[in-house]
Formats: C-alpha cells, structure tokens, sequence
C-alpha cells in the first residue's frame, strides 16, 4: 500500500532502522546564507545557486583522469561527474573501546576510514527554460560510517556478520534518486524519487557539509535518509515549500517501512543574511513491537541560519521527537543513571535537542567554528541512558589544493546525566573528553 503511495505521489509532483542500531550503544555546514534552495544534498540553507555548483566547480582527480578520452567527452557531453571522497579520523579519547553515544568516529586512539565514497551526478539545470532530468549514485565503497547510515532492510546482514554485531569496515548505497526540475510551475519544482538525504537537520552524512569532524547528538538520533518522493516549490524569491512521502526515517521497503510525510518552509529573509526553516516529519508514531525497529516517528525542527558580517556566522538547530507504544527489546536495554543497572521501559517516549554553532572565517581556505549542544533522552530509548547530555566543541577547518584537500582537528567534551560514557578502563563514567583530527580528499 505504502508504495502505491509513493508512485501516485512522484506522479502527481511532476504534472527506521533497529533500535539504537542507528547509535549503537555500549553498556558502559553552516554555508554562507543566501538564496532558497531546491531539495539538495546539502543543508536546507545551501544557497539555490549551488544548483549548478558540479559545472563550475574546478575538477576533481576522476574527471581529469578522463579528459581527452572518449568516455570523459561523453561526461562532459551529458553534464555528468563522476567523483570520490574520503574521511579518514583519528581520535585521541580518554574512553578505552568505545566513544558511543558520540559518533561517528567512535573509535578511540585509533585511525578509521569513516568514509570512501564514490559519486556519479548529473545535476538538474535550473536556469533552463525547459524541464531537465538528473541523478545521483552516491555509495560509502567501504567504511566506518556505514554501521549508523544504513537503512533498514537495505544490506542490514552486515550488521550481524561479526560475530552477531556489525562488521567494523562495510558498504551503504547511501543515495539514489532520480531527479526532474520545471521551471513552469510556480517558479519552479524539483522532485526526487529514491533514497536521498533528509532535509531535517543542519548537519550531515556528507563530512563535506560539516564544519566539524564529530556528529551532534541531535543529528545521530534523527532521520539521516529517506526513500521515497521529495518535491520543493520555490513559492517566490524568498520562500521554499517541500513536501513528500516516504516510508519512514532510515528505512528502505520491508515491513518496517510506513507511510509518513515529509516536508517543511524555507525562507530567506534580511536580504540573504537570514535563513528560517520549519522542517517535520509527521507518520503514525509507533515503535514496531513486532520488528524490535524505530523508523517510525514524528519530529519537528526549527533552524535559524544568520550572517552577522563577512567574518561570523551564527546557526541554531532545533529538533523535538517523540515516538508511542515503546517496548523496551531485551537486546537493547536501557541503563540507570549508574551504568551498570538495567531497567526496562514501555509508553511514551521523546528526545529533543538544541545545537548553537558560531562560525568566525579567517579566509577562504580556513575558518573556526565552535558548537554548543545539550540533547535530552528523556526515557533513555535512544542512547540507553536517561537524561541531559551537554557538548561543547571546538574545530579547526583548513582546506589546501584547490580545496581538494582538508584537514580538520578538533576538541570535544561530552558530559550526561547517567554514566553514559567510558574511563580508561572501561568502566561507566559521565564524561568523555577527545581531540580528534580527520582529513578529507575528494578526488
């Protein structure tokens, strides 16, 4: 029933995952703010200009390699790039084997591959008087990053393949969609069908559109992907409607998948200095008891992006969720205050979290950017600890040959309510401190 939904939904625009397997857990980029956008990979203040950013963007190592060949003339001719991206971190952290629930690079004073990603995209032309077609393949080859992005029913074996628990190292085709933009409609619509990123959020899977090396909370505990039919409606200059069906937060087809809509208003205000978006995903609210899997709940974002001069700027993310009929899964318990004792819960459960960044940029090629967080896991169902959680970052983004390469160090201290965290020795304790350093080559 759900994808007849989608089907007649794509049509009529063009005329979650297993619990904690998001975040497993232990027992123990703001751009600049411009024009509205269309429904992008990016963040949902990425300027609508960045349409067109893959042709006039310098090219990466992929497309030079086929200049002059036939098939990179055939690229060239269809408007088509192919290019890769790869994340690779290592993080110093006073934890002994696991900086969970703080991810994704949850590895301690070790390096991990969070990310090599291979890209092939043809982007919509949204200057054309006619409407235009595009794609995007979009697949983690191999990494870390996988075990929190994968989607529901979608290469979940492998999160059982060691020895019961998720291969360290593995894949996730993380977007595919088609993708039709008409200029004819209002003042224009662009619609994706398929798997692609969530437009809740600021942050993303993408470590491209980040400005620091870890994840929030906020973000490892709402909807990364999505799959089914996504418009945006450019109401006039200013404003950005999205609307859309999908089957749920992170998942993909199977049982676990249920109808819910997604969308939200985009507005650019205070001649392009002010960003508004008013995002939610709103479905039946019901942990799936059967499945043990949270794919489907609701969630409301606010987000508020502000350019305060050509050196500083300012984004505050803002995100409530909420989810009924809880059962606490004996696979996953939950934990007291203590870490140790465990507890079960059934009912109403929510979590919502608030995320301040400033952002002061040095140059073109280096900026600093500074996060305040405190997330609340009111029931403890997704980090397995009930209670307030506070992190405060600070990181360093310099980007060298033609911004192909960067290089990202960062300090972090993570505090919860429950002895969340790991010491030294293993052993349950409230606070985590790390200094984590990542590099970034895209190619």
């Amino acid at each position: 029933m759900i994808w007849s939904s989608l089907f007649m939904g794509g049509l009529l625009a063009t005329s979650q995952t297993p619990v904690l397997e998001k975040v497993p857990v232990a027992p123990t980029s703001v751009s600049v703010v411009q024009a509205p956008a269309k429904p992008a990979d990016k963040p949902a203040d990425a300027p609508k200009a960045e349409a067109k950013e893959e042709e006039e963007a310098p090219k990466f190592l992929l497309m030079r390699i086929a200049e002059g060949t036939h098939f990179g003339g055939f690229l060239d001719d269809h408007g088509i790039v192919v290019k890769g991206r790869m994340d690779g971190s290592f993080t110093a952290s006073t934890a002994k084997s696991s900086n969970l629930p703080m991810a994704m690079n949850y590895l301690p004073n070790q390096f991990q591959l969070e990310q090599n990603t291979l890209i092939i995209d043809k982007a919509v032309d949204t200057k054309a008087a006619e409407s235009t077609w595009g794609f995007r393949l979009e697949s983690i080859l191999g990494g870390t990053d996988y075990r929190f992005s994968l989607s529901n029913n979608l290469a979940f074996n492998q999160l059982k393949q060691n020895d019961g628990g998720p291969n360290t190292y593995g894949v996730d085709p993380i977007q595919f969609y088609v993708e039709h933009y008409n200029p004819n409609f209002m003042n224009g619509l662009d619609t994706k069908v398929g798997r692609f990123y969530t437009i809740l959020n600021s942050e993303s899977l993408d470590p491209t559109q980040n400005k620091l090396v870890s994840r929030s909370l906020t973000f490892m505990n709402n909807p990364f992907t999505h799959t089914g039919v996504l418009t945006g409606t450019n109401l006039n200059d200013k404003w950005v409607f999205y609307n859309g069906v999908t089957g749920g937060a992170d998942v993909f087809f199977g049982p676990a998948a249920q109808a819910a809509y997604l969308g939200g208003l985009q507005g650019t205000l205070n001649d392009g200095k002010t960003v508004v978006n008013f995002n939610t995903q709103l479905t039946n609210p019901n942990f799936n008891q059967y499945l043990g899997t949270v794919n489907n709940y609701d969630v409301l974002e606010a987000r508020l992006a502000h350019k305060i001069n050509d050196k500083w700027d300012f984004l505050s993310c803002n995100m409530f969720s909420w989810i009924d009929n809880w059962d606490t899964n004996s696979s996953y318990p939950i934990f007291e205050k203590d870490g140790v004792t465990t507890r079960t819960f059934q009912g109403y459960a929510n979590w919502f979290g608030f995320c301040n960044y400033l952002t002061y940029t040095f140059s073109e090629k280096a900026y600093t950017t500074s996060r305040v967080e405190f997330f609340v896991d009111s029931q403890g169902v997704r980090t397995g600890y009930t209670g307030l959680y506070t992190t405060l970052t600070q990181g360093l983004t310099y980007k060298m040959c033609e911004d192909q390469v960067w290089v990202r160090p960062e300090f972090r201290y993570d505090y919860a309510q429950g002895r969340a965290y790991q010491d030294g020795s293993g052993n349950p304790t409230h606070g985590l401190f790390t200094f984590a350093l990542d590099f970034v080559v895209q190619y």
